[in-house]
């Protein structure tokens, strides 16, 4: 008769017994373990490009339907749209096609994409590709009437490339908000340009000032007392200063005029066509002008043909419920703000200015050009900007291009719909 072997035994066979099936499970939880970590990252960045596609699409639509409402052919449109998703493909390529199609009887763009991405871990578990869609339809009709400030700088930083650069990509702009034939619309741009000071024409300077134009250079800077970061009329106690009663001695030569409310496109041109660099960052100067020139309050400083609208028109409502009118104010800037005259840092200044001016309804568009690492600017710009996208930070003259594009095209009488 056999003996029974020993408990010890037991425990001895079944350890040798179970060693392969343990190593098994721990390789099947190693690949569940690899596949499920895999996934993660596959999926994630099949969001990110259903994102990136996404807003690209967005701004391609509005691209063609605003090539089509300025003109252009059904092909001419579809082909604008595919030139702006061009450059996203190329930065993030993906498999799948994109189709444009004008309808609407030539008042819209549609755009329907069906993509995928290849899986770089999936592909083990036999997954090559994740499919993803975006679309939108871009509609134009009854729109908002726009009225644009630019705060342009034109400081000695912008010499060369750069003050080119910008002079393009303002351009742009003016060609995408007005129309040469825009005789239902009525709407205008104005250029607030800057640097260390900003320069007046002759009556724009005695109704600003309460002085007599006679032996001033016309150029201006900040006003103090309680109505500095307000857009209250200029008056006895809210007067803007003239830069020689706090800088005698001061330069005036390089700075451009302002150049009040305006739908003569060729007019805006010139004017920046003859911008030229010089002098030193008084961002705060800009950002003031670029409000006084969208300020009804302001209305007995400028020409009668410069005049903005009130701002209850901006609560009004078309037949269609989009708004009567739009005021854009657009500052753009290449540097930290360094010149102040009167009262606190430039910096500071202009973010006081800021918050009041959105607090009148407002809408705030920033672009910081080449500003690199410079945080206090980006930090001001970012904070004068109504809202995140509204800040753009352009590291080169095509960035530039597309920046000021881009706001246009957000300005401009589209709207997206998915």
């Amino acid at each position: 008769m056999a003996l029974a072997p020993k408990t010890g035994q037991h425990i001895r066979s079944f350890s040798t017994a179970s060693d392969g099936g343990v190593a098994i499970i721990f390789a099947f939880c190693c690949m569940f373990l690899a596949a499920f970590v895999g996934g993660a990252v596959d999926f994630a960045r099949l969001y990110r490009s259903q994102s990136a596609y996404q807003e690209a699409l967005d701004a391609a639509a509005l691209a063609g339907a605003r090539a089509k409402q300025l003109g252009a052919s059904d092909a001419e449109a579809i082909q604008a749209a595919e030139a702006y998703l061009a450059v996203t493909r190329a930065q993030i390529p993906v498999d799948g096609s994109v189709k444009f199609e004008v309808i609407e009887v030539g008042t819209a763009l549609r755009a329907v994409g069906d993509l995928s991405i290849k899986t770089s871990f999936l592909s083990v578990a036999k997954l090559e590709k994740l499919p993803f869609k975006v679309k939108n339809t871009a509609r134009f009709g009854q729109a908002p009437d726009i009225e644009m400030s630019l705060m342009l700088d034109v400081t000695g930083s912008m010499d060369g490339k750069k003050i080119k650069d910008l002079k393009d990509s303002v351009q742009d702009l003016i060609d995408i908000v007005i129309k040469e034939d825009d005789s239902s619309s009525k709407s205008r741009i104005a250029l607030a340009p800057f640097s260390s000071s900003v320069k007046l024409k002759s009556d724009m300077f005695e109704r600003a000032t309460g002085r007599n134009g006679g032996g001033y250079k016309r150029c201006v800077v900040e006003r103090s007392g309680g109505e500095a970061y307000t857009d209250a009329a200029p008056a006895a106690s809210a007067y803007v200063t003239p830069i020689e009663d706090v800088w005698p001695k001061g330069n005036c030569s390089d700075a451009k005029e302002i150049f009040g409310l305006s739908n003569k496109k060729s007019d805006l041109k010139k004017m920046i066509a003859s911008l030229n660099p010089g002098g030193s960052t008084a961002g705060h100067l800009g950002t003031a002008w670029a409000w006084y020139l969208l300020s009804p309050h302001w209305s007995g400083v400028l020409e009668e043909s410069e005049k903005p609208a009130s701002y209850e028109e901006l609560k009004e409502k078309k037949a269609n419920g989009m708004p009567k009118l739009r005021k854009i104010a657009v500052l753009m800037t290449d540097g930290e703000y360094n010149t102040q005259y009167l009262n606190a840092d430039s910096t500071t200044q202009a973010r006081a200015i800021c918050a009041n001016m959105k607090d009148t309804g407002i809408e705030i568009y920033t672009v910081g050009f080449q500003v690199g690492g410079m945080q206090t600017a980006i930090e001001t710009l970012e904070g004068c900007a109504t809202a995140p996208g509204n800040f753009y930070k352009a590291d080169d003259g095509d960035a530039l291009r597309a920046a000021f594009r881009d706001i246009a095209l957000k300005a401009s009488t589209l709207r997206l719909t998915q």
